[in-house]
Parts: structure tokens; C-alpha cells; sequence
């Protein structure tokens, strides 16, 4: 039975083992993590769990598969507990050029790399516009958690904001659903 929400704390010790087989088989891959790790990794998400590690990155060698597949059995994860499906998300792909990261060097042969909190804000922010008129429940939760940790509580704080100042003209449906919030 897999752990179904696993935190900061599995997610370290999981990378820790894939580090330990990528060291044996001599390879380096790159994680560029977005949604619930970041979000843990950044203490943005009060739950403290998450289902997986997203990653930014375009895509891992069948070898690399096979050793976060091991890891998976191992520490009782989803088989895909690291995953680069949202690198295919047009609201991800569109703006790789434009997202900051921070470094976590905890790891010999990962080079993992964190979103900052303006990042995520952008990711988030893109993914209840792009999401229509339903978006997924964790994107407008983590968007209110990401918008209070940088000071941002109402529709003003919005306006002024040099992160969120463009989002009723570029991202409408995050401003609206917003706006009908009135605080945060």
C-alpha cells in the first residue's frame, strides 16, 4: 500500500535513495520542482503533504525511470512520485523561460532546483485562468496561500503588487476569482 500524502520529510528521504542509485550508475539528472513540493519546500502549504513531486524538467532517461520506480516500491510512493507531467501543461511550458529557482544542493547527483514564491504565484495564477471556469481545488488554495505569504490580502493589494499588477489583463479568470473573495 503506497503512502497516499507524503511530506517533506518522505520526499527528502526519497530523493536521498535515488541520489544513493544514481551514484552507482554514475548519472546526474536535474529536478526543477513546482506545485506540492515547492510548496512544502517553501512552507506555503498547511496540510504538509502532497501526492508528488512535479517537475519542470522535459524528460528522464528509461534508466532514471527505473531507478524512481525502485524508489517508489521502496518508500512506499506513488509509482510516478517524481513525474514531468505538468512540463507538457501549456500554463508550464509557455513561461519555463521565465521562472526563478531556488538551489537545494542536499544532493550529490540531483541538481534539484525549488520555484521561488514568485514563481509558484505564476504557476498558480496561470493554472486557475487556464483551469476555465472549475480549476482544480488545491490551485485556487495554494493561489490564496501563495498571494497571503507575500503580503497580498485583497483586490487592491493586487493592483499594486510589481508580481500581480498584470493579472486582470493577462490572467482575467485569477483576477475574477479573486475579486469575488474580496479578502484573503
Amino acid at each position: 500500500m503506497s503512502i497516499i500524502n507524503a511530506g517533506l520529510d518522505e520526499y527528502r528521504d526519497a530523493f536521498t535513495s535515488l541520489n544513493e542509485k544514481l551514484v552507482v550508475k554514475k548519472l546526474v539528472i536535474e529536478v526543477k520542482a513546482i506545485g506540492g513540493y515547492a510548496m512544502l519546500y517553501n512552507h506555503l502549504r498547511e496540510g504538509g503533504f502532497t501526492v508528488d513531486v512535479d517537475t519542470a524538467t522535459k524528460d528522464y532517461p528509461s534508466e532514471v525511470k527505473d531507478l524512481i520506480f525502485e524508489v517508489s516500491v521502496e518508500k512506499r510512493l506513488e509509482e510516478d512520485w517524481l513525474n514531468n507531467d505538468a512540463y507538457s501543461l501549456p500554463e508550464v511550458n509557455e513561461v519555463l523561460d521565465e521562472l526563478e529557482w531556488e538551489e537545494d544542493k542536499s544532493f550529490s547527483n540531483i541538481n534539484l532546483l525549488i520555484a521561488t514564491k514568485p514563481t509558484l504565484l505564476k504557476l498558480k495564477m496561470r493554472a486557475v485562468h487556464f483551469g476555465g471556469l472549475v480549476p482544480r481545488i488545491t490551485d485556487k488554495i495554494d493561489f490564496i496561500d501563495i498571494l497571503k505569504s507575500l503580503d497580498i490580502h485583497s483586490i487592491d493589494d493586487v493592483k499594486n503588487n510589481e508580481y500581480t499588477k498584470y493579472m486582470e489583463a493577462d490572467y482575467p479568470r485569477s483576477y475574477e476569482f479573486l475579486k469575488e473573495k474580496v479578502k484573503w
